[in-house]
């Protein structure tokens, strides 16, 4: 398929195009050195310190591949180095930026993005991330400043921000949500400057509800006012790897089980689970501020 817009959904053939190759060779270092300091990052769902659960494992999906050379398989699955290398690989951000990550204090991405000799600032619920987050930037020498927030509620002046990123915060706000953190986003961000976002898209649980570029658009685009970056339109590639728990069970008896507790408690979207549409994909999507 030939790309028309940086906006889409997961591939992971996008790891070995050459922009995302040149992230991931950064990243697996700086994975190394960290893991060499004894300075932490949480795992892809949020947590440090914690063991992957049998739930995460099972939510990478049956047909899951591990990325060969990824120095921490058992936190960091592909899908989330394909949100790193992919926001950062179009996204020009220079060296002494700075940048807000909304709900990732203390994750492998902001310490990516302090690496490379940003301001960062990063907000979460969790206290003890943002806690976190600092701690191990004093222990690499990083400017980060951690602070408990919502990012509904952005805590910061106007036109602050050179650049704002959120990997896989947004499915988890309801969509007004979503439309009032876009909002104070367009606020935040300086003339010129961009943002980046991944999330989940086509998650057949009840919360998800971003299953179109349609819904990209309106929950994204329009409430923030802020301009497409690198395509008009947001590409569904049709690709769907991850799984949803959810619908899990071992054999077709526990798995109709599931299916009809899932039905029954409304966690999962009636039409998506009576059609068997249960699996599910990441997506990204990249905006700018244009100038005052």
């Amino acid at each position: 398929m030939s790309l028309t817009s940086i906006s889409k959904t997961m591939d992971r053939a996008d790891l070995d195009r050459p922009e995302c190759r040149l992230v991931l060779v950064e990243l697996f270092g700086l994975m190394r050195r960290m893991q060499a300091r004894g300075a932490k990052y949480s795992s892809w769902y949020g947590a440090v310190d914690a063991w992957p659960s049998a739930w995460e494992h099972i939510n990478r999906g049956p047909d899951y591949r591990p990325h060969p050379e990824n120095p921490d398989e058992l936190r960091i699955p592909w899908f989330l180095l394909w949100e790193i290398a992919w926001l950062v690989a179009n996204t020009p951000i220079r060296p002494g930026a700075r940048i807000l990550d909304m709900g990732g204090a203390g994750s492998l991405f902001s310490c990516y993005l302090a690496s490379r000799g940003c301001e960062l600032h990063t907000i979460d619920l969790e206290e003890g991330l943002c806690v976190e987050a600092e701690n191990t930037a004093k222990k690499m020498g990083w400017r980060v400043i951690g602070r408990q927030m919502d990012m509904r509620r952005l805590e910061y002046p106007d036109a602050f921000f050179d650049h704002v990123f959120s990997v896989c915060v947004f499915e988890h706000l309801p969509v007004s949500g979503r439309v009032q953190c876009n909002a104070e986003v367009a606020r935040v961000l300086r003339p010129g400057g961009t943002v980046g976002y991944t999330f989940d898209y086509a998650n057949p649980q009840a919360f998800g509800r971003l299953d179109s570029p349609d819904d990209v658009w309106r929950q994204f685009v329009e409430p923030s006012g802020l301009r497409p970056r690198g395509g008009d339109t947001f590409i569904d590639t049709g690709h769907r790897y991850l799984a949803s728990p959810q619908c899990f069970g071992f054999g077709r008896f526990m798995r109709a089980m599931a299916a009809l507790h899932a039905l029954l408690t409304g966690s999962v979207e009636r039409p998506k689970m009576l059609s068997g549409a249960t699996s599910y994909t990441f997506g990204s999507v990249f905006m700018e501020k244009g100038p005052a």
